[in-house]
């Protein structure tokens, strides 16, 4: 009987152990091994996203996100920056203090939907609005208005090769695009 209760904390400690490494079971959709996605089927692509202003004919990167893309599920890519002070507890960020690009991308055979959101980085007074002597707000200072756009585009990809798109004028009125690649992922 003493041989016993000498053994069971052993035999527990087995258990517990045995319990603990057991495999988890993992989405294949969702899963990750550290190096890339685990995609179930087909391909898997690599998604290059660069949001560029054209400033007196020179181009400029002020945003760069990448991700992997499974041919089965949509992938998520993100690279904001948020300016000034943090919101109060609880708040939300306000677009006028984001920078850079956020979005998704779903591919289904070789069509690429995109949906994202670009937020430009402002310039306070230098708006149009404000150089026409109009305070958006009512306010004596002249501050501009949000610059994040929604950006939806459908198109047929060819891999490797960059695709842009034109999102609109920044706050100084330079062209500003979205660029994208989706090239050769990593086999799995």
């Amino acid at each position: 009987m003493a041989s016993c209760l000498f053994l069971a904390p052993f035999a527990l400690s087995l258990t517990a152990h045995r319990a603990e490494a057991a495999p988890e079971t993992r989405s294949p959709y969702s899963a990750n091994d550290g190096e890339s996605t685990l995609c179930v089927s087909g391909p898997v692509y690599i998604i290059d996203v660069h949001v560029v202003v054209t400033i007196n004919g020179v181009e400029r990167t002020i945003s760069t996100a990448s991700s992997e893309v499974c041919s089965v599920n949509p992938a998520n890519f993100s690279d904001v920056v948020v300016q000034g002070p943090p919101p109060p507890a609880g708040a939300p960020i306000e677009v006028s203090n984001k920078v850079g690009v956020e979005g998704t991308i779903r591919l289904n055979g070789r069509t690429a939907v995109l949906e994202t959101n670009v937020y430009l980085p402002a310039k306070g007074g230098n708006s149009p609005q404000c150089a026409g002597g109009q305070g958006g707000d009512g306010s004596s200072s002249c501050k501009s208005h949000s610059l994040g756009v929604n950006l939806a585009k459908t198109w047929i990809f060819s891999r490797n090769t960059w695709r842009d798109f034109y999102v609109g004028p920044d706050d100084n009125g330079d062209p500003v695009k979205v660029l994208v690649r989706l090239s050769d992922g990593p086999v799995n």
